[in-house]
């Protein structure tokens, strides 16, 4: 029989080595995402031109891909800012009253919805949601030269406040959702689509460095202690 000493020692054994794992698999995942994706996303910004690539596999793709192409968008750029707005909800609203897929305020909704579809509920409709905020979108674009850090910037914060700054504002919550964005677009260009771990990474970006860091000091701590019990051992 074996020694329940043993025993718990082997259990000790794999707990340890199993923190030790996820622990760098949240380094190795986590990480990339705070190296990579900025650097590639700040690439992507600084372009003024890109081929059309439309998404799949993701919600709404279908409409998406069509709003994208009556505005002459990028369906990737259009699906970011769907990601970066609502997560894909439909139904989402926000402190400020914006609603729906790309998170338009009742008065940009007024300036931009369907001719068809002009009410407020009509924010909820997805297809009339993406209407109006790739027309929105690319009213942005047009009047910002192209620049999509500018526009971006103007979709959050509003076209003037980026008119009075002459460029991007220094509000923390504009040039983080610029960020996101260029992040969310930057994983679409390369696969097409968004999957369900760049998904939630997305919705974490603001607390990934303190979960790198903690990760960090775990599988520290664990590779300390594996040390320390093969030092122990006669």
């Amino acid at each position: 029989m074996i020694p329940a000493r043993c025993v718990r020692r082997a259990i000790g054994s794999l707990a340890l080595g199993l923190a030790g794992v996820l622990s760098l698999a949240c380094i190795g995942v986590a990480g990339r995402w705070l190296v990579l994706a900025p650097q590639g996303a700040a690439e992507l910004l600084a372009r003024r031109s890109l081929p059309s690539q439309p998404v799949h596999g993701i919600p709404f793709a279908d409409e998406i891909n069509r709003a994208a192409q009556r505005h002459g968008l990028d369906p990737t750029l259009v699906a970011a800012v769907v990601a970066a707005e609502s997560d894909f909800q439909p139904t989402a609203v926000s402190a400020k009253g914006a609603r729906g897929l790309m998170q338009l305020v009742p008065v940009a909704w007024r300036e931009t919805a369907p001719a068809d579809c002009r009410s407020q509920a009509c924010a909820f409709d997805p297809e009339a949601n993406l209407e109006a905020g790739s027309r929105y979108l690319r009213r942005m674009l047009d009047r910002f030269g192209g620049d999509v850090r500018l526009a971006l910037a103007a979709y959050n914060a509003g076209p003037e406040t980026v008119a009075a700054y002459g460029g991007l504002p220094p509000y923390r919550e504009t040039q983080g959702y610029v960020l996101r964005v260029g992040i969310a677009w930057w994983e679409l260009r390369r696969t097409g689509t968004l999957r369900a771990l760049p998904r939630t990474l997305l919705r974490s970006l603001d607390s990934l460095p303190a979960a790198v860091a903690a990760s960090t000091v775990l599988a520290c701590t664990v590779a300390a202690v594996v040390v320390w019990r093969a030092a122990r051992r006669p």
